[in-house]
């Protein structure tokens, strides 16, 4: 099996592109770039502006947010993570750090890249808009959570 061809193997194994049609797949693939870290290495800081989203292969990555009160880990990416593209998305800038956590394999898409892929594939607009959806109702709860738990400590 081609370089290639295990590329788009592992693009197919990521949910949000596990639909996409195999010529879809062998472009976006052809036109990502394989990029390996070293633990401790950063893929990108919060307040970065948003130039390419990742896709772990190998390895785990920590998800840290800088805040007034300090740095704190919010999330662990492990392989088949699709991480940076809401940034891509919402032309902001990125909302946390990610940092590799051990030795980490990644496949970098480009932003345009990834603008024109969603443009030409509803399939795969529809499947990064349900994977956003899932994570803003992740986020809402976990939210809602240490909310409760906080009132609760600050009634006792």
């Amino acid at each position: 099996m081609g370089k290639l061809q295990d590329e788009v193997d592992l693009l197919r194994a990521i949910p949000v592109l596990a639909n996409m049609p195999a010529n879809k797949l062998k472009l976006l693939a052809f036109a990502s770039d394989r990029v390996s870290y070293d633990a401790g290495e950063v893929l990108f800081e919060q307040g970065d502006d948003a130039d390419a989203a990742y896709i772990v292969i190998r390895g785990l990555a920590d998800v840290i947010i800088n805040t007034d009160n300090g740095t704190n880990k919010v999330a662990e990416l492990g392989p088949n993570s699709f991480v940076g593209d809401m940034a891509i998305l919402s032309d902001m800038p990125r909302t946390a750090t990610v940092q590799a956590a051990e030795k980490l394999d990644t496949l970098r898409i480009r932003k345009d890249h990834m603008i024109d892929m969603m443009k030409d594939s509803p399939t795969l607009a529809m499947a990064v808009l349900r994977e956003l959806v899932q994570r803003l109702a992740k986020t809402t709860a976990d939210l809602s959570s240490t909310r409760d738990e906080l009132t609760k400590l600050k009634a006792g």
